[in-house]
């Protein structure tokens, strides 16, 4: 990984920790999760050894990085942010995914924590200057989500619609979504 970026994030009451051999079977398991799966673009099961493949690729990548989302000590989900340019550092742009797999916390206040967390990183330590990524129309959930943090929408096809943000269209936005999280 880029020695500059950060290895874990604290914020919003979360504790972002980059994955590593001890986490990366978690990101598996929750993945081939049916209700996961049928949310991302490859809705494949991955197997054993398509995952130990991937992320021995990412242990040497500096384009992208894969965190454990932890509340309260207990690990509720997975975000990761990546780009096609060369590294983290360099991008431009970039794109974050994420998912909650702890269902009490789904389609809760808590669910924004780790988005506020890896883009108040993406803008203001990596110095990114636009997320943007493809959302499956049908996640209605996720369109809902990212519209409250921000993002502009811009449908690709039917089946998908591309979403940007901005820094200034981030911080506008997630002012009072901060000022929810920060009260505890």
């Amino acid at each position: 990984m880029n020695n500059n970026t950060l290895k874990f994030i604290e914020a919003y009451s979360v504790r972002l920790e980059q994955i590593d051999q001890q986490t990366m079977h978690l990101l598996r398991e929750w993945r081939n999760q049916a209700d996961i799966r049928k949310q991302m673009v490859n809705q494949n099961l991955i197997t054993p050894a398509q995952h130990l493949a991937w992320f021995k690729q990412i242990e040497q990548a500096h384009n992208q990085q894969h965190f454990i989302i932890y509340y309260k000590q207990q690990a509720i989900g997975a975000i990761n942010i990546a780009t096609e340019e060369a590294s983290l550092q360099q991008a431009q742009i970039a794109q974050v995914g994420l998912y909650i797999t702890e269902p009490k916390y789904k389609n809760n206040m808590l669910a924004f924590a780790p988005s506020l967390a890896i883009n108040d990183y993406a803008f203001q330590i990596l110095n990114i200057n636009q997320l943007k990524s493809k959302v499956r129309q049908s996640n209605q959930p996720a369109i809902k989500y990212n519209q409250q943090l921000g993002y502009q929408f811009n449908p690709l096809n039917d089946e998908f619609t591309e979403i940007t943000l901005t820094a200034d269209n981030y911080e506008q936005a997630s002012k009072q979504l901060k000022n929810w999280l920060s009260r505890g």
